[in-house]
C-alpha cells in the first residue's frame, strides 16, 4: 500500500479540523474589527494549542488522532500568523510595533496559561 493511501485518514482528520477552524476564525473575526479579531484568534488559539499539546505530556486525554485534527487542523486554520503579519506591515511604525508586541506577548501568555491549566488539572505542580 502506498504511503498516500496509508496517510489518507490523517489527511482527512487534518482537513476536517481545518475546515472547522477556518469557519470558527471567520465567525469570530466577523464580530470584531480586523486587528482585534486577529489578536483574539491568535491568543485564544495559543491557549487552546497549549491545552492540546501539554495534554499529551500531562494527562493523555487527547490521542494522536485528536492531536492531528485539533492541534494541526483546527488550530492551524483558526490562528493566523500571515494576517497578523500583513496587518502589522500595513500599519504606521509605532502602531505596528505595538501590534507585534501585543500579539507576541499575549500569544505566549496564552500558551503558558494552557500549559498551566493542564498541569493543574493533572494534579502536578504548576
Amino acid at each position: 500500500m502506498s504511503s498516500t493511501y496509508k496517510d489518507l485518514d490523517k489527511i482527512f482528520l487534518i482537513g476536517a479540523g481545518g475546515f472547522l477552524g477556518a469557519i470558527c476564525r471567520f465567525s469570530l473575526c466577523e464580530l470584531m474589527e480586523s486587528y482585534y479579531g486577529t489578536l483574539s484568534v491568535n491568543v485564544l488559539g495559543s491557549f487552546m494549542l497549549g491545552l492540546i499539546m501539554y495534554d499529551t505530556e500531562y494527562i493523555g486525554f487527547i490521542g494522536p488522532k485528536g492531536k492531528l485534527a485539533f492541534g494541526t487542523g483546527f488550530m492551524g486554520a483558526f490562528t493566523t500568523f500571515s494576517t497578523f503579519a500583513v496587518q502589522s506591515f500595513t500599519m504606521p511604525f509605532f502602531p505596528a510595533l505595538e501590534n507585534i508586541s501585543v500579539n507576541l506577548f499575549l500569544a505566549l501568555v496564552g500558551v503558558f496559561m494552557g500549559r498551566s491549566t493542564i498541569k493543574a488539572l493533572s494534579g502536578r505542580e504548576v
